[in-house]
């Protein structure tokens, strides 16, 4: 199942703004370039299918 951008966009907003996580450890943990996170979270990009499934897995096991 594909999740939408903005979808998984407001989950790693949530997750940022309810546990205090920085996004420099979120790209570490994703392995998603910083820069790239950073634009993906400002709405300035979207992210390429691995991110995204990076990324969901990810805010998925921290309950997001």
């Amino acid at each position: 199942m594909l999740l939408s951008q903005e979808i998984l966009r407001d989950r790693l907003l949530q997750f940022i703004k309810t546990e205090g996580v920085r996004q420099k450890h979120i790209s570490k943990q994703t392995k998603i370039n910083e820069g790239l996170l950073s634009r993906y979270k400002n709405s300035k990009c979207d992210l390429g299918l691995l991110d995204r499934e990076s990324l969901d897995a990810y805010l998925s096991s921290k309950g997001y």
